[in-house]
């Protein structure tokens, strides 16, 4: 439950918010800038890239949206840092509740032990789905991310992989998708109905200018793998189950990629 001055969570509990919080627009224009601020720096980043490997006669693609996918990791990098510091300095202000009461704080047991509860539901309700996509559709498509996996070449470039998607992109996923967007749709729609839009969500961003055809085989089972971790988040009301349950999935999926080349 949820007020003004204290956070005392409970499983599935309604969440109180102060009347002013999460005004609509200024919600919407949060998301704006967050978009914003996840492809500009990323993009200078890359067009710099670019002029520095002609200044320097290094070896480019004909097709520069094939840019090396070292480069793409980086220009991630350069895009989470100033992300995670807007969202950190808007979200109280927009929420009008702290930081801590908006779960990020330090974790219990109780949450860590929650967290990985959440990774077995996660992977279970993303593997069962996409198996039986597979079988329906008889299709076999990779999310963008794994794709990037057959250009990296050495274990510096592996490791900046697995830091971007078990560290750095469950950190910002969950404070854009669930401590801002199901936080604020909870103030105006049933905690089920915020669950599944913002699962929808967390689906659908990860196969943006993709293949139409990838809306139902990948982004439908990750937006049920983004159900599970708006529940986690409202049993355990704590930030860091949901990156602990992200970053488990996350690495789960890197290491049956890169040591037991699962498909």
């Amino acid at each position: 439950m949820r007020n003004n001055s204290t956070w005392a969570p409970s499983a599935l509990s309604p969440i109180l918010w102060p009347d002013e919080a999460w005004n609509p627009w200024l919600v919407v224009l949060a998301a704006i800038a967050t978009l914003v601020i996840n492809v500009i720096p990323s993009n200078a980043y890359l067009f710099a890239y670019v002029l520095y490997a002609r200044a320097h006669h290094i070896p480019l693609p004909d097709d520069l949206t094939h840019i090396s996918a070292i480069q793409v990791l980086i220009a991630q990098v350069v895009s989470y840092v100033p992300l995670v510091a807007f969202l950190l300095a808007v979200l109280p202000r927009i929420s009008h509740v702290r930081l801590a009461e908006l779960g990020i704080r330090r974790p219990t047991m109780r949450d860590l032990r929650i967290g990985i509860v959440g990774t077995v539901a996660m992977w279970l309700a993303v593997i069962l789905s996409s198996s039986a996509i597979a079988a329906i559709t008889h299709r076999h498509d990779l999310e963008t991310a794994v794709g990037m996996l057959k250009d990296l070449k050495n274990p510096f470039e592996l490791g900046l992989f697995a830091l971007v998607a078990c560290v750095f992109a469950p950190i910002v996923e969950e404070l854009t998708f669930r401590v801002l967007i199901f936080n604020a749709l909870t103030k105006y729609a049933p905690l089920a109905v915020a669950a599944v839009f913002s699962g929808i969500l967390f689906g659908a961003e990860h196969v943006i200018l993709t293949p139409a055809a990838q809306l139902i085989t990948v982004a439908l089972p990750l937006a049920l793998g983004g159900i599970v971790l708006a529940y986690v988040y409202s049993i355990s009301g704590c930030f860091w189950s949901n990156v602990t349950t992200h970053a488990c999935f996350n690495g789960i999926n890197v290491v049956a990629l890169v040591f037991f080349h699962a498909t």
